[in-house]
């Protein structure tokens, strides 16, 4: 599955962006339960920017990964594993 532009919020955090609470995706919005993994991507590149994951469960209890573009200031999102 390819990722999809999502809306974020997050709570106050000393690192930008901060930390995902809130997710809206294709007009449905869901709290974000737990973070279960966070991990920047960097490049040797430096005309790369880095871009930041966070592996989350939702509140309809499917595991998603959402990532932050740095370059863009946007949120794409893309399910992970679906609840069983």
């Amino acid at each position: 599955m390819k990722y999809r532009h999502a809306k974020v919020r997050t709570a106050d955090s000393y690192t930008f962006p901060g930390k995902p609470c809130r997710m809206e995706v294709d007009g449905r919005s869901m709290e974000i339960e737990k973070v279960l993994s966070h991990w920047r991507e960097a490049y040797e590149d430096p005309s790369f920017y880095p871009e930041e994951f966070y592996k989350v469960r939702a509140s309809d209890k499917n595991v998603y990964i959402l990532r932050y573009c740095i370059l863009f200031n946007s949120w794409w999102v893309k399910e992970h594993r679906r609840a069983t």
